[in-house]
């Protein structure tokens, strides 16, 4: 091969690079990997991790992924280390429960042993990026550990107490209020139900003229 059909290969693969640049891998995580990938409470030697909670029909998701997707292919964010990722909510509830997740999108940083969530309004690219280059860190959380079942069980019944909670004050319209409604006749038929199982039935009390006579002396 020449000089001259050397340096055209190389003119062409520099274009091609700047037509088509690679994209980050954005980390898809599970109930299953999300430990052993992220570390979050073993030390996080595999960096500092911005990862996004959604649903795959969320509209709200749909909109902001484009500006994560970009965030991913940002020098600065690859230079610091950050890994991005994501999580599906409806299929991986225990992770969702372990980080207190009561909707999508959500948005939360592991970064040096602490949890940050992002609460800001500018859900662009520059906004994500200011906040992982310079969280708050007096805002940091402690990162919950992998629970065991029992807690999982708990922690499932506490997020289940803070979303019906959240619907009654109407945070999540109609809907929520539907929810509750129903909940509350549920626990009614539930209760009612152990009642009639379980509690004692009461004796039916005995009037003076069911009263038997008394035994005459001879």
């Amino acid at each position: 091969m020449t000089f001259r059909s050397t340096k055209l290969a190389h003119l062409l693969l520099l274009l091609f690079c700047l037509l088509f640049p690679a994209s980050a891998e954005i980390v898809e995580l599970t109930d299953a990997t999300f430990e052993h990938q992220t570390q979050a409470s073993s030390g996080m030697t595999t960096g500092s991790w911005f990862i996004l909670f959604k649903a795959e029909r969320c509209q709200h998701c749909q909109k902001l992924a484009p500006h994560f997707e970009k965030l991913a292919t940002d020098e600065s964010i690859k230079e610091a280390g950050i890994v991005l990722a994501t999580v599906n909510v409806p299929s991986n509830r225990g992770t969702t429960v372990r980080f207190d997740i009561r909707g999508f999108p959500t948005l939360i940083y592991l970064h040096k042993g602490r949890l940050y969530r992002f609460r800001g309004k500018d859900r662009t690219l520059e906004g994500f990026k200011k906040f992982v280059l310079s969280p708050p860190l007096d805002k940091g959380q402690d990162i919950r550990p992998p629970p065991s079942a029992w807690t999982e069980i708990l922690w499932m019944f506490q997020a289940m107490g803070a979303e019906l909670w959240d619907a009654a004050r109407g945070k999540s319209g109609k809907a929520g209020l539907v929810m509750v409604a129903l909940t509350c006749i549920l626990c009614f038929i539930v209760f009612g139900l152990v009642a009639i199982c379980f509690l004692p039935a009461r004796r039916p009390l005995l009037s003076s003229s069911s009263t038997p006579p008394h035994p005459k002396n001879e």
